[in-house]
């Protein structure tokens, strides 16, 4: 049994634009989905509604009924909906989304209209081969979904999550958790010090196969007592977000390589392999070099997870540093225009984050 697993799906903004021109982004790697049993990847923009957006978070993700038909070509079976923009655009938006799976037979997974439905496990079953899969999200993406909204996420909360892995693992072969984390590393290269702590928890607690999205970018994986943890997939394709009229810059550099993900499963184990594509253009396209930039991340990874003081290291130049580099620097800015953009507010404000 063959199943792929892509990163963060955003069809927002340019995309709506490439749609109207009838321009196909994914004509490069639509070849590589037709031999697979199941295409898994995380759907982060929802449908507009008629009634609003959540102003209570920013930047918000948005598309249209026409560009999310876009999802067709890439063959998936099943999206993951446990993430920091499932309300962007209230229940309306929610509902619209649903609606639109549904009428696809696309599964998803992760949140709904009751909380019971948010927690619901998907079993794929293929020759005798039964694969569990468990979505969530955690508090520090930022999801800020009100009270009595009527659109239920699956938050990550530990004891809960281990309660489900003792709870479901008896009844499938591997039991695959979805994970959309790691906030405060929002953009960076290596997850934040906490999250392979809790892999192994989780790996400890009976899970086969961690697969974590949200970073944008794409972070390194090793492998606990024979099971694989991917902490971030990256972006599998995503526009420059434009929200409260300001633009959040994604097409650039560490946020648009990614791979495509293939697990061969049967009864017992999984074989594991990678198909590097980046995004850049939105266009999506193989590019084997990512791998090799990848690889050399992997292999520098186990001295920042294992050593405190190299982490807080990397975490300082994350934080503070490369947003300094990227503002002048970054994504063919003009050093210039650039300096001019900077006021004493703002400088402050960086400061004291």
């Amino acid at each position: 049994m063959k199943i792929q697993f892509i990163g963060d799906i955003s069809l927002n903004n340019r995309f709506i634009e490439l749609c109207e021109r009838n321009t196909n982004p994914f004509k490069f790697v639509v070849d590589f989905f037709n031999n697979s049993d199941l295409v898994v990847g995380n759907l982060e923009c929802i449908l507009k509604g008629s009634k609003g957006e959540n102003l209570l978070r920013s930047p918000r993700l948005n598309t249209n009924l026409e560009t999310l038909n876009y999802l067709a070509s890439l063959h998936l079976g099943l999206v993951t909906l446990a993430h920091n923009h499932i309300f962007d655009n209230l229940q309306d938006g929610f509902n619209n989304t649903l609606r639109f799976l549904n009428e696809k037979h696309i599964i998803f997974i992760g949140a709904g209209v009751t909380k019971e439905d948010s927690k619901n496990i998907y079993i794929y079953e293929k020759s005798g081969v039964k694969i569990g899969f468990l979505n969530y999200v955690t508090e520090d993406t930022n999801p800020n979904i009100p009270e009595n909204s009527g659109v239920f996420v699956n938050l990550f909360q530990l004891q809960e999550v281990l309660n489900d892995i003792k709870k479901n693992k008896p009844i499938v072969d591997h039991l695959v958790l979805l994970l959309h984390w790691g906030g405060k590393c929002e953009g960076g290269y290596y997850p934040d010090w906490e999250q392979p702590q809790i892999a192994r928890i989780l790996i400890d607690a009976g899970a086969d196969l961690i697969i974590g999205t949200h970073s944008h970018t794409l972070q390194p994986y090793e492998v606990y007592k024979g099971k694989h943890i991917f902490y971030s997939l990256g972006n599998f394709c995503f526009a420059d977000v434009v929200s409260d009229g300001k633009v959040k810059e994604i097409e650039w550099g560490r946020c648009t390589e990614s791979i495509i993900l293939e697990i061969d499963f049967n009864n017992v184990n999984y074989t594991v392999d990678f198909v590097p594509i980046d995004c850049k253009g939105l266009t999506v396209v193989p590019k084997p070099a990512v791998i090799k930039k990848w690889g050399k991340r992997n292999r520098k990874f186990p001295s920042i997870r294992d050593n405190f003081i190299k982490w807080k290291r990397y975490y300082f130049f994350h934080k503070k540093i490369n947003p300094i580099f990227f503002f002048f620097f970054g994504n063919n800015h003009n050093f210039f225009k650039q300096l001019f953009k900077l006021n004493l507010k703002k400088i402050f404000r960086f400061i004291k984050k």
